[in-house]
């Protein structure tokens, strides 16, 4: 009986190893192979468009003069004239110091003068006479060296009561405080009533009818920057605006930390729209324009420093290396592994890897 269950057994395990073979199953359906996945992108020419040889940079605006206006003796002042904004001509009051003690001073000092002037003229009419009385014998030499050496005193006392008038007349022409630059008056740091000295910084004043555009230098596009290249400059409050420049000035020693080259570019601001402190951006013209393959920037890709393109290779794609260049409007230039009029994928390229499926869209 248990062999006549052994021949039963034997052809039903045969029966269900071929149906898992064939159909995975005795009762289920066959089940399909997977279709591979289809990305459907869009692409774009490889073209040429023109670009002009020039460096891209940053900076800042900065006054083309600037005044540093201090004070020159010790005071209380009585009056600051002017506010931050102010056009300030040459010789224009700006702060006005106490004048009482200076006007004593110089009075004093004047009548020292003259008192020193009035010995000085007795002085001499001695020394006339007793020159005179030298020679004839009447009095010995030393009653003449001694007058002689009295004449020289009050020439000394005179000369010092000129020089202190002088130093008054200073003083008191100094407690009126002036520019001696035209333009508009910045950072005012001076009150009525506060004692200032000698070296104390008041305001400044700034001449920005012209302005300098401040930038740096790299040493590799040192060689590109010459005096007398123009530039364009725009600022962010004037977006839709350039500002036309030209390098004036270019340090001919690096900066000891960044070693970058302080370069300045001269603007005509007669309007006054560029004011010292603005940051800017500045493109300074170094050549022609030239024509350059371009893609746009969405069909590229990077990895660990290296950027990369899909091209459509039938219904798949294939990922080239390539070398980018300057960064021009929404496009990016392309130095190397690309040929104008190849195609480039420019949607959907993060899902993307080499030999994948594609769909180009319509």
């Amino acid at each position: 009986m248990k062999n006549k269950w052994k021949l039963w057994l034997v052809p039903v395990a045969v029966i269900l190893a071929v149906g898992i073979v064939k159909g995975g199953s005795l009762w289920g359906k066959d089940q399909k192979p997977q279709s591979p996945v289809v990305t459907t992108v869009a692409v774009k020419e490889v073209t040429k468009v023109k670009s002009e040889n020039a460096l891209e940079l940053t900076g800042s605006i900065e006054a083309f003069n600037e005044a540093i206006i201090s004070a020159k003796v010790s005071g209380r002042v009585s009056q600051v004239a002017v506010e931050n904004g102010d056009q300030a001509v040459p010789g224009q009051p700006l702060v006005l110091l106490e004048s009482e003690d200076f006007i004593h001073a110089l009075t004093s000092s004047q009548a020292a003068l003259k008192k020193a002037e009035t010995g000085l003229a007795t002085a001499r009419l001695n020394y006339q006479r007793f020159e005179e009385l030298h020679k004839e014998g009447a009095v010995s030499q030393k009653e003449f060296e001694d007058v002689e050496a009295a004449l020289k005193m009050a020439e000394a006392d005179a000369s010092s009561a000129a020089a202190a008038v002088a130093t008054a007349e200073e003083a008191l022409r100094n407690a009126t405080i002036t520019s001696s630059l035209g333009g508009l008056v910045a950072n005012r740091d001076v009150t009525t009533g506060q004692v200032v000295v000698p070296g104390t910084v008041l305001m400044a004043v700034e001449d920005i009818s012209s302005v300098y555009a401040v930038t740096h230098i790299e040493q590799k596009d040192l060689a590109l920057m010459k005096k007398g290249l123009k530039a364009e400059i725009k600022v962010d409050s004037y977006a839709d605006r350039n500002f036309d420049g030209v390098v004036e000035v270019i340090n001919p020693v690096a900066s000891k930390g960044a070693r970058v080259f302080e370069t300045k570019i001269k603007v005509d601001n007669k309007d006054h729209l560029l004011k010292p402190g603005m940051f800017a951006k500045v493109k300074v013209k170094t050549g022609e324009a030239v024509d350059v393959l371009t893609v746009p920037q969405a069909a590229l890709t990077t990895k660990q420093g290296m950027y990369f393109v899909f091209v459509p290779d039938g219904d798949k794609v294939k990922r080239l290396q390539v070398e980018i260049g300057r960064v021009i409007d929404q496009s990016v230039e392309i130095k190397s592994g690309l040929s104008e009029g190849q195609k480039v994928v420019t949607t959907n390229v993060n899902k993307l890897k080499d030999q994948d499926r594609i769909k180009i869209a319509k």
